[in-house]
């Protein structure tokens, strides 16, 4: 099976090709010209790589219509609510216009193929205790320019299975967290911090934003896992979570990394990282992709953050950071 993933240099796109790989399958990545392939870096001589911009309609078509793969696995995103905020334009061309590039060159190619668009829970925006937990029938309330984005070509996605009756999964992920992911997002940003203290990179302190924050993670490669289940199993024209079904909270996140931790290690809470949100508390149900595809998480969350602090302990390890420690 020759399968395309869009994103696939990313934290989640090269998590799903090592899957896909190890399930005996073709994987070849859509990768923009200045994106970095460090996280493929195991997978060179395994992986093939298509370099484009997923907004130059003309290199889509044509990658399309010379490798025509079986599966399409569309995450390509800019991914970031808060920089979304900052350039929302970009945030649309991408995450949209990006969206109906593909979509539009498959349609007008006309190969056999699956679609899965990857969209985000962030679509939910804010809601009440009495609507958790969530579900796909929960209404649409973005607030960033990201979670819009996404939500629109979520619609999109599904004018073109309505209208032009092609199969299109999509798919609706909670937060996900694990090796590789970028430190700019909560549960990495820890780890690093975690790490750094370790090394002497940094004083034995951490800062966090709201310690009551809960939000419902899981495991990238649960849920990479999902997405192929989904492509697979799930119903052309319909949308499903991806969660583990309960909330967690920063703290206790804090908590799991102080236990892993060599050092003793304090705790500040640093206001600029607190977010004006009225949701303290956001969870799904991941009910629908079990009984339609057959997905569950498997993995903890204590197992998830050590491999995610030991991530942080080989990159900078190898980076050569522990070389030069704070007063040296």
């Amino acid at each position: 099976m020759r399968n395309l993933i869009t994103g696939g240099a990313g934290f989640a796109g090269s998590h799903l090709a090592e899957y896909l790989l190890r399930e005996g399958q073709e994987v070849i990545v859509f990768a923009h010209p200045r994106d970095e392939l460090q996280n493929l870096a195991g997978l060179a001589s395994e992986v093939r790589v298509q370099r484009g911009d997923i907004l130059d309609a003309r290199r889509v078509q044509d990658t399309l219509r010379d490798l025509k793969p079986q599966r399409i696995y569309h995450l390509a995103a800019l991914s970031s609510p808060a920089e979304s905020f900052r350039d929302p334009k970009a945030a649309y061309d991408v995450n949209l216009t990006g969206t109906f590039n593909f979509l539009s060159a498959w349609r007008q190619l006309q190969f056999d193929s699956r679609f899965l668009y990857v969209s985000s829970s962030a679509v939910y925006g804010e809601a009440s205790d009495r609507e958790l937990p969530l579900r796909e029938e929960s209404p649409f309330r973005p607030v960033s320019p990201y979670a819009g984005s996404k939500a629109a070509a979520e619609l999109l996605a599904l004018q073109f299975f309505h209208g032009y009756g092609l199969p299109i999964v999509r798919a609706r992920p909670f937060n996900h967290t694990g090796p590789r992911q970028d430190s700019r997002f909560v549960c990495s940003g820890l780890a690093r911090q975690m790490v750094e203290v370790e090394l002497q990179l940094r004083p034995p302190s951490v800062a966090v934003g709201n310690l009551e924050t809960r939000r419902d993670f899981s495991d990238v490669r649960d849920v990479v896992r999902g997405y192929y289940l989904l492509l697979e199993n799930g119903r052309p024209g319909e949308v499903y979570q991806l969660c583990s079904g309960r909330p967690s909270s920063i703290k206790t996140v804090v908590e799991h990394f102080i236990a892993l931790s060599s050092k003793p290690v304090k705790v500040e809470i640093d206001e600029r990282l607190i977010r004006p949100e009225k949701s303290t508390i956001l969870w799904g149900d991941p009910s629908k992709a079990k009984n339609e595809a057959g997905w569950e998480p498997r993995y903890q969350l204590g197992t998830t953050l050590a491999d995610l602090k030991a991530y942080w302990e080989t990159v900078l390890r190898a980076s050569g950071c522990v070389r030069r420690p704070i007063g040296a």
